[in-house]
């Protein structure tokens, strides 16, 4: 069970998870049986060509590819609109230099990111810190730990759009073969949709608490954001 829901939230999760995969499978049917210029003809024609992955890994892939481009960049707009708002002077500073964006959109997926951690698969026994990992067990890998070591970030507590001490390769993306791969089109996204939110609503407010991150495995989750602005 992840921390991020409850076990009552497991059947309506079941019934998502059956509709995506049902209409993804509609998707790939239709692109066999009537080809057309896109991603998804294109994916179905090499698949077919290469003939490495199974049906159900074929559908899961691009399941894969609607979910890591909709849950995590969602989340990770609506926490970084929130932290700028509770944090006023950067918000106005973000609204008045649009080149604070990038380093603004960097420093929010730092301080509350969508993923909370990472698992990885221990193929050998490791040493870590003078106690050895076994092989075949699940390591979680805090993102949120990571990315609030006073080691690498000076006074990592403290929100800072104007940060310098970020790595090169953000640490909310993982690393290695398994760096997520769309790193690019998530930065675009969240960089586009701030530049969007401050051109037109610089006034905007959070209208009542600001919102909640829930859970520090896998993918977290954000409830509600109420905002307001004048009209």
């Amino acid at each position: 069970m992840s921390a991020s829901f409850t076990h009552e939230d497991v059947p309506e999760i079941d019934a998502a998870a059956a509709h995506l995969t049902a209409y993804v499978s509609e998707l790939l049917a239709s692109r066999r049986a009537a080809p057309r210029s896109d991603f998804l003809t294109s994916y179905v024609v090499a698949v077919e060509q290469e003939d490495n992955l199974s049906p159900i890994e074929t559908l899961i892939q691009i399941v894969t590819v609607i979910v890591g481009g909709s849950d995590t960049t969602r989340t990770a707009m609506t926490m970084q609109a929130a932290l700028l708002l509770q944090h006023r002077d950067q918000w106005d500073a973000v609204c008045q230099d649009t080149a604070l964006i990038p380093g603004a959109v960097s420093e929010a997926l730092r301080y509350e990111p969508s993923v909370g951690s990472i698992p990885r698969f221990t193929c050998q026994d490791i040493e870590v810190g003078g106690y050895v990992v076994p092989r075949d067990r699940i390591l979680s890998l805090s993102t949120l730990s990571a990315m609030r070591d006073p080691a690498l970030y000076a006074e990592p507590d403290s929100f800072n759009i104007r940060r310098t001490d970020h790595p090169r390769r953000h640490l909310v993306f993982g690393a290695g073969v398994h760096r997520c791969l769309g790193e690019v089109l998530a930065r675009a996204e969240l960089e586009e949709g701030l530049a969007a939110l401050v051109e037109r609503l610089p006034q905007l407010r959070v209208a009542g608490p600001p919102p909640t991150m829930f859970g520090h495995a896998g993918i977290r989750r954000v409830d509600a954001m109420r905002v307001s602005w004048p009209r």
